[in-house]
C-alpha cells in the first residue's frame, strides 16, 4: 500500500484525483472517465497484486522439468492452487479485520467520516482481487485443459506409429 499513498492517494474519498481521469479524453464519456480514474487509484495495488501472483506462478513451474513430464494433478495444484490463495488469502484476513473494527467501533462519533471510506477502498480492492484470480484461475484451466489434450494427442500419436 506504500505506492497507493506515494501516488498522492490517501484514505478519503476527497482526495481521489478526478482531474487525471479527463486527461486525453476530447470529448465528456462517463464510463471511461470512471475506469481512468479507477486505474490511477488503484495502479499501485494492481500491480502488486498481478506482479505477486506472476511471481509465484513462474517461481513454482520453474521447477518442474517439463510440462509434459509433470503430474497433471501436480501440475495444476502448483499452476492455480498457490498463486490464487495468496492474494485471496490476505485479502479475505484484510477485509475481515475492518469489518470487526467497523462494527465494533460503529458507535464512534467519527467512524463514518474516518474508518467508512477505508472500508470502501478495502471493499473495492477485494472485489478487484476476487476478479483477478477469477481471471487467472480461468486462464490456468484453460491451460491445463490445452495441455492435456495436447498430451492424449501426442500419446495417440506415439501409438500409432
Amino acid at each position: 500500500m506504500a505506492g497507493h499513498f506515494a501516488l498522492g492517494n490517501s484514505n478519503s474519498l476527497a482526495t481521489i484525483d478526478v482531474a487525471g481521469a479527463f486527461i486525453g479524453i476530447s470529448s465528456h464519456s462517463t464510463v471511461l472517465s470512471g475506469i481512468l480514474m479507477f486505474m490511477i487509484t488503484y495502479a499501485s495495488p494492481m500491480l502488486f497484486i498481478l506482479s505477486m501472483v506472476m511471481y509465484i506462478s513462474v517461481k513454482e513451474t520453474s521447477y518442474l522439468p517439463s510440462p509434459f513430464s509433470a503430474d497433471s494433478t501436480q501440475l495444476l495444484k502448483i499452476m492455480l492452487g498457490f498463486p490464487c490463495l495468496v492474494p485471496l488469502g490476505l485479502n479475505s484476513i484484510l477485509l475481515t479485520a475492518y469489518t470487526i473494527i467497523l462494527l465494533l467501533m460503529r458507535n464512534h462519533l467519527f467512524v463514518w467520516s474516518v474508518f467508512s471510506p477505508k472500508y470502501i477502498y478495502v471493499c473495492t480492492t477485494t472485489v478487484c482481487v476476487y476478479v483477478g484470480v477469477s481471471v487467472v484461475s480461468t486462464t490456468v484451466t484453460y491451460t491445463y485443459l490445452v495441455l492435456g489434450f495436447r498430451r492424449k494427442m501426442q500419446g495417440e500419436l506415439s501409438h500409432e506409429q
